[in-house]
Parts: C-alpha cells; sequence; structure tokens
C-alpha cells in the first residue's frame, strides 16, 4: 500500500467515526429536543430508552473487566438513576408530576455520560480523532437537539395536527388544525 492509499484508508476511516458518532447521538438529541419543544416533556419512549442502554451499560460495569469501562462509583451511581428512578417509581404509589417531570429530565441529563460509556466500548476511534473534531461533534449535537427544540415548539410552522395523528403520535394540546 502506498503513503497515499494509507493515508486515503486512514482519512476514509476517520471521516466515518465521525459521522457515525455524531449521526446517531444527534438523531437522540433531535428526538428529545423536538418532545421538549412540543409537548413540554420528554416521551415515556425516550426515557424508556435511557433507561434500558443505561441499565444494560452499568450491568455490563459489572460483569466485564474492561479498562474501556467508566466502572468508577461516579459513573456507575450517574448510570444507575434511570434504574434507580424506574424502582422508585414502582414502589411509591403517590409522585406529583412535576416530581415525575423533574425525575425524567434528569434521567435524561445523565444520557451524555451514558453516550459518552458507549462510544468508549463501541467506537474506540472517536477518542482517537483529533480534539478538534471531537468538539465539532459535540457542538453538532447540541445544535441539533436545539434544532428539534425549535421545530418542536414551533410544530404548527412545520407539521399540520394530521401529521402527528397519522404517525400514531399524540397531537400536542397546542395545536391548531
Amino acid at each position: 500500500m502506498t503513503e497515499t492509499e494509507h493515508d486515503s484508508g486512514e482519512q476514509s476511516s476517520t471521516t466515518r467515526t465521525f459521522m457515525v458518532v455524531t449521526i446517531a447521538a444527534a438523531l437522540v438529541a433531535w428526538d428529545i429536543g423536538f418532545d421538549l419543544g412540543a409537548f413540554e416533556t420528554v416521551s415515556y419512549r425516550r426515557v424508556f430508552t435511557v433507561f434500558v442502554v443505561s441499565t444494560v451499560v452499568l450491568l455490563t460495569t459489572f460483569v466485564r473487566n474492561d479498562e474501556t469501562l467508566a466502572t468508577s462509583p461516579f459513573s456507575r451511581v450517574i448510570l444507575g438513576l434511570p434504574l434507580a428512578y424506574l424502582f422508585a417509581d414502582m414502589t411509591f404509589l403517590t409522585v406529583s408530576q412535576s416530581v415525575v417531570d423533574a425525575l425524567n429530565l434528569a434521567i435524561i441529563a445523565t444520557f451524555p455520560w451514558t453516550l459518552y460509556v458507549i462510544a468508549r466500548l463501541v467506537d474506540r476511534d472517536y477518542f482517537s480523532l483529533p480534539r478538534r473534531e471531537q468538539i465539532i461533534a459535540v457542538v453538532a449535537v447540541l445544535l441539533i437537539g436545539l434544532a428539534g427544540l425549535y421545530v418542536g415548539n414551533g410544530h404548527d410552522r412545520f407539521l399540520s395536527c394530521d401529521d402527528f395523528a397519522r404517525s400514531g403520535d399524540f397531537v400536542p394540546d397546542d395545536c391548531t388544525p
């Protein structure tokens, strides 16, 4: 392999790593932002997604002895918050909606840490990207999340009530036909 071919393959791998990590995280950020904007809450589906992913990663920190895992007590507490929330929700009969909403947002707030741990496991190449590209990926994800919030908040400019209904989604209270 010539030096040019090697550089081209390395560039292609770097581009692929940047794209895969950024797209995967941005899809989650968009969904959460849109839900917050359109419904002023995060969908139970998103909360359960965070719960499942966090719980699997938490269990993996106990089962696997892998140096790439974040196995510190801090990391395990963050990863365990969704599990603790679900357990608490199942055992306490009365919880106000504002407490539930606050806990849902706390769970969503822990998701970046979970994504970080997953990125370390799944695509170690991301952390070998130049620092500038890592920062650009994070900023892109944040901006896409904010765009989702903006579009969700102004859903009437982008979607009709029928769009929500046909997709089987909840129609926002402030939806106008």
